[in-house]
């Protein structure tokens, strides 16, 4: 069933492709249930107008592809959909269960991985023994860095905003060289540090979820400068779209226009960013064929 599902999704990808309408996938999106779905302010009212915005979303743009952490879609959604592990503590379970879950397809991505919430980072002993697994197994780690949501330190005690420097991850980088890894919110406001971390790992990549789409505070001035210096430091070729527009689809909608307003970015940049970066860090080559 999935593979005819799969096999109608292409169809569908390849006949919009044919009409001009290019292909995005999205490294950032979070999924919910009945149970833990919000309707916070400016959300769908309910789950199901949830899913269905969503889903007309990803029509609307042609998203098609997508890395999921927590909950679910519908069946069409998930068959172009990876699945992610979303944690901000030790995995719940052992590692013979980590590999198990990884040979299943249910862990494709660790991530978001949020170890900051609770007051570590990636390189804490704890993690060692699954991002040993996820290096050999070809795991991507989506880590998140740079800040939290205003306030965030009232629902997790722990969370310290230095915690989310991009450069505490030096040592895993030197510790794991095969390691595939991306900088979920691109460090900022770390930005400068994100950028060092790029120049110095070529295995390093970014998303920029969340900060396409936020307003006021320093975050719309941050993402356009880190944005310009990707460019002229040539480092276009490691930034994933991602969107991380969690309870509201307005905002998946808001971060591709704000990505494709950039004038300082050309036509060959943004698909790279919109597409063809991800389908090399992920291997979904077979979007292509």
């Amino acid at each position: 069933m999935k593979r005819i599902t799969l096999f109608l999704f292409i169809l569908t990808f390849t006949a919009m492709a044919q009409d001009g309408v290019k292909p995005i996938i999205d490294v950032h999106v979070h999924g919910y249930t009945e149970r833990t779905y919000r309707p916070v302010q400016g959300a769908p009212e309910n789950f199901e107008l949830f899913k269905k915005e969503m889903k007309r979303v990803f029509e609307k743009y042609n998203i098609v592809y997508a890395v999921k952490s927590g909950g679910a879609f519908d069946a069409d959604m998930e068959s172009r959909m990876l699945q992610g592990y979303e944690s901000n503590n030790y995995p719940e379970f052992d590692t013979i269960q980590f590999k198990s879950l990884i040979e299943q397809d249910k862990v494709q991505v660790w991530g978001e991985f949020m170890p900051m919430f609770n007051g570590m980072t990636v390189a804490d002993p704890g993690f060692a023994p699954f991002l040993k697994i996820c290096e050999r197994e070809g795991i991507p780690i989506a880590l998140h860095t740079g800040r939290g949501p205003p306030s965030i330190y009232k629902r997790y005690p722990e969370f310290r905003l230095h915690l989310g420097d991009p450069l505490l991850i030096d040592e895993v980088l030197i510790k794991y060289p095969k390691l595939k890894i991306y900088l979920m919110h691109a460090g900022i406001p770390f930005f400068e540090n994100t950028l060092a971390l790029m120049d110095q790992y070529p295995q390093v990549y970014v998303d920029l979820g969340a900060v396409l789409f936020l307003q006021g505070g320093s975050t719309p001035f941050h993402v356009a400068e880190f944005l310009k210096k990707v460019k002229d430091y040539g480092f276009v070729d490691r930034v994933m779209f991602g969107s991380d527009s969690m309870y509201w689809p307005d905002e998946l909608e808001n971060s591709i226009r704000r990505l494709d307003s950039f004038e300082f970015l050309d036509e060959q940049d943004k698909r790279k960013i919109f597409y063809e970066n991800a389908v090399r860090f992920f291997e979904l080559d077979f979007l292509n064929d």
